[in-house]
Formats: structure tokens, C-alpha cells, sequence
């Protein structure tokens, strides 16, 4: 690896930390990550515009959204995010990515909020990504995509266009990793980049126990751990299991906050 990819910085803020649940003091789960030339917005479920409004950064500034899944919480607030970049006259061009089996649904699903993407004064292009491969998104920012267990079809429901896919991501600037889980369905969701090491780990706190998660921190061994997706219920327990840590692992863990910020 040459000098160049090893000094391609970013930046990742936290935006919403809290799980499908609303939360009194929390966002909905996102953050953004700024590059070079990007501020790529990872998710925006319900009550995004309100949350980047909070977090003091303008509409027009995100350039890419990757969707994890279709759950509400993770995308309900694109129709009103784009609606607000509409009322700001927003010209610059907005990239969705969407796993290419959803795309056909996150276009109905616009334009049933009467979002018509054609008609609008700025150019949003919605690109489909497959599992295992590497999309490049800015200079050496690039993503890959594993699917997880969070979203099953439990009523053998059979639609046409819908499809039951969610997706942990690896992203990755230089010699830079940083892993999301977004929300999972079993343990065995935590080591989907087991092989990868890691500079920051980000993962939920909703649908795993704090056991579960503490025996793949401990086998991963994350530079640093960032816990989000978090539900009001569990907040002091997950701080009580923060501070029960002995040892390097203790000092690695962040439960995230609105508005954090880290230099990667």
C-alpha cells in the first residue's frame, strides 16, 4: 500500500442513536461520514430532516445515502428529507444506494409520496449494489455490503418487488476500516467481516445480548467499539456493562451520542 491511500482521512459523525423505538432524546439510527469531496449519510429513517436540522448540517451538503434496509426506522424520513432539499432549491446531485433487488421498490415507494424523480430541479440517481464487491464512492472511500439475518419473510408473504434483504457494510479509506452491522437477526451477524482487522466497530444494541456482544469484541478485537441503536429501556444497563469492563476493552467502547464526532 503506497503513502497516498494511507493518508485518505474521513471523518464520522453520529446523527441518531436511538433504536426502531422513538426515543425521547434520541434520533433514529444514523451518521455521516465526510470525505474529501462527500458527506455520505448512512440511513435516514423517521425524523432525519429534524435530526440533520439539530445537528447543524444542511441538506444540500449530503451527497450520497446508502439504505441498510427498509425498515421504517432506517427509511421513512427520505421522502421528507428530499421534500426539504426541494424547498431549499437544492441543483447538486443526490446518489441512493439501495441493494439492487430494492430498487424497483425504493422508486415505488417515492412516488407515492408523490416524489417524482424526473420533474426535479436536481438530479437524484438511485444505484443498486450486490453483495461482496467493492463500490467506490470518493478516492479510496469504498464499501462492500454482506447481507445479515435482521429481516426474514416470517408469514411466507410472496409480493411482487419486495424482497426481505438487509445488509451490514465494511467501509473502507486507505489503510482505514470501519464496520457496521446496522441492525442483525442472530450473533452469527457480528462476524460477517470477522477476517477484516478493524479500526472501528460499530454495532446495535437492540437485538443481541450484552454477552453476545462482548465474546465477538473480545474475538474481533476493534480498535475502538461505538454501540448505537439503542433503546431508552436498556440505556443504564448498557452503561452499567460499560463501566463493568475490565481490562483494553473498557477503554475501546463509546456508547454514541448525538453529534459525536471522530477523526478516522
Amino acid at each position: 500500500m503506497n503513502s497516498s491511500q494511507s493518508k485518505q482521512n474521513f471523518s464520522l459523525k453520529f446523527i441518531g442513536t436511538s433504536s426502531g423505538k422513538t426515543h425521547p432524546l434520541r434520533f433514529h439510527s444514523s451518521f455521516i461520514f465526510t470525505t474529501e469531496r462527500k458527506n455520505i449519510l448512512i440511513d435516514c429513517g423517521d425524523g432525519i430532516s429534524r435530526a440533520l436540522l439539530v445537528n447543524k448540517i444542511p441538506y444540500d451538503k449530503i451527497t450520497d445515502i446508502i439504505i441498510t434496509h427498509y425498515h421504517s426506522d432506517h427509511l421513512a424520513g427520505l421522502p421528507s428529507l428530499l421534500t426539504q432539499m426541494i424547498i431549499e432549491k437544492r441543483k447538486t446531485p443526490l446518489k441512493i444506494f439501495t441493494h439492487n433487488k430494492l430498487i424497483n421498490l425504493l422508486e415505488k415507494f417515492l412516488t407515492a409520496s408523490f416524489l417524482f424523480l424526473d420533474k426535479l430541479d436536481f438530479k437524484v440517481e438511485i444505484l443498486g449494489f450486490e453483495f461482496i464487491q467493492n463500490y467506490k464512492i470518493d478516492n479510496q472511500f469504498y464499501f462492500t455490503a454482506k447481507q445479515n439475518d435482521h429481516i426474514v419473510n416470517k408469514h411466507n408473504i410472496q409480493l411482487q418487488d419486495v424482497e426481505f434483504i438487509s445488509s451490514s457494510f465494511l467501509f473502507t479509506s486507505g489503510n482505514k476500516k470501519v464496520i457496521y452491522t446496522s441492525d442483525i437477526g442472530s450473533k452469527e451477524d457480528l462476524y460477517l467481516f470477522n477476517e477484516v482487522e478493524t479500526d472501528i466497530f460499530i454495532t446495535e444494541t437492540t437485538h443481541l445480548t450484552l454477552t453476545e456482544l462482548e465474546n465477538a469484541l473480545i474475538i474481533q478485537n476493534p480498535k475502538k467499539i461505538i454501540l448505537t441503536h439503542i433503546d431508552l429501556e436498556n440505556e443504564n444497563k448498557i452503561n452499567y456493562w460499560i463501566k463493568s469492563q475490565i481490562g483494553s476493552l473498557k477503554n475501546k467502547i463509546i456508547l454514541a451520542q448525538e453529534g459525536i464526532k471522530l477523526e478516522i
